[in-house]
């Protein structure tokens, strides 16, 4: 009895055999998951190397186990004829018999051995290939499992979130303009805000004269936009102070916080020396024809003064005279940066004198920042 335990029976090998066959289902099943999971996850190397391995250890089990069970098939047909009562049969319908049963058996290992081989290489062929496609899919998609670009992730909405704001000012420069000339400055804010947001509204503050004062605004984004363009104007006269124009520039207060850069026109403008130009010279009345001698008069004399324009101004220093320069009394005005006018009236007064000797010629004379002489002027006509 010891030695028929060392024998497998038929019914025996048939369930070792079916055993392989759930083996090589369970190959297969581990294959598909491996390939599902290669779909979403980059596997490293080792861990496939080690797959691989397992399964051709199992192949490899397999194949010895069948080889195991053949083997006890042989020594099964060939044991000892006093064990078998067959063998004892010396005519020869026994020992063809038993011929015919030792015969038959080998055949049927020899066929589900090859079975067996056969499946386990088509099951190896349709794993490399799977793992061909995977590799190849990975290598042209940028790598396993990348997400595909119009896949809802890709697309989904984030919150309005502003993330640079860019400045630009024109004119870019003021460089040789005359100081005095009305100029509009344009400032253009540049809003950039993060890809697939959901919109809305960006509220800020904009400021003309570097921050020092600042006028609300607003601008709407449509859902996906990423940038929009604002523009505010500074206009004016140029100063010869170069007080203006200043930076602009936007403050973000939401949907978040963010300031951008100041930026303004490079130069100033073109300052002119201070000087008086002309004097042009009025009096009133302009005439005393039909007065009658000996009443009395006030005369006034208006002299305008002529500076050069876009200067930074300054005083001008002159005297005035009412007798035809026989007499001068002296005197100043002062002009603000830019101005280029003023006026300044003196007066004679008096009664009418029968000799027709008042009134007279009345002009100033300039003597700073330059020299002018004015025109003289004085009413027409005489006394009667």
């Amino acid at each position: 009895m010891a030695e028929k335990d060392e024998f497998f029976l038929p019914e025996e090998v048939d369930r070792q055999i079916e055993r392989v066959s759930q083996f090589k289902e369970g190959d297969r099943v581990d294959a598909e998951a491996m390939a599902y999971l290669r779909n979403f996850y980059q596997a490293d190397a080792q861990h496939e190397q080690v797959t691989l391995d397992r399964i051709w250890n199992r192949i490899a089990a397999a194949n010895l186990f069948k080889q195991v069970s053949q083997e006890s098939e042989k020594e099964r047909s060939m044991q000892n004829p006093l064990q078998n009562p067959l063998q004892n049969l010396q005519t020869p319908y026994g020992i063809g018999a038993m011929r015919s049963t030792r015969e038959s058996r080998p055949r049927r290992s020899s066929f589900i051995q090859r079975l067996g081989l056969l499946a386990a290489v088509v099951f190896l062929v349709a794993l490399v290939g799977s793992m061909a496609i995977v590799f190849y899919a990975a290598r042209h998609n940028g790598g396993v499992g990348s997400p595909n670009p119009t896949s809802p992730i890709s697309t989904s909405r984030v919150p309005l979130k502003v993330t640079s704001v860019t400045m630009s000012v024109a004119p870019g420069s003021i460089a040789g303009v005359a100081c005095g000339t009305n100029l509009t400055v344009t400032y253009t804010a540049v809003f950039h805000v993060r890809p697939n947001s959901v919109g809305g509204t960006v509220q800020f503050n904009y400021t003309v004269n570097n921050g020092r004062g600042q006028t609300p605004a607003s601008i709407f984004f449509n859902p996906g936009e990423t940038t929009k363009t604002y523009t505010f104007t500074w206009s004016g006269a140029l100063p010869a102070d170069h007080t203006y124009p200043q930076q602009g520039g936007v403050q973000v207060t939401s949907p978040n916080q963010l300031t951008s850069p100041l930026v303004a026109p490079t130069g100033q403008c073109a300052s002119a020396k201070f000087q008086v130009t002309n004097i042009t010279m009025a009096v009133s009345p302009t005439s005393i024809q039909g007065l009658s001698c000996g009443t009395s008069i006030v005369v006034t004399y208006t002299a305008t003064i002529h500076v050069a324009a876009n200067s930074p101004g300054g005083t001008v220093q002159f005297s005035y005279t009412v007798d035809n320069g026989r007499g001068q009394t002296p005197a100043s005005i002062f002009f603000n940066p830019g101005e280029t006018t003023k006026t300044y009236t003196f007066t004679w007064s008096g009664a009418l004198p029968a000799d027709h000797t008042y009134p007279q010629q009345g002009g100033i004379q300039v003597t700073s920042p330059n020299q002018l002489t004015s025109p003289l002027v004085a009413p027409t006509g005489t006394c009667s």
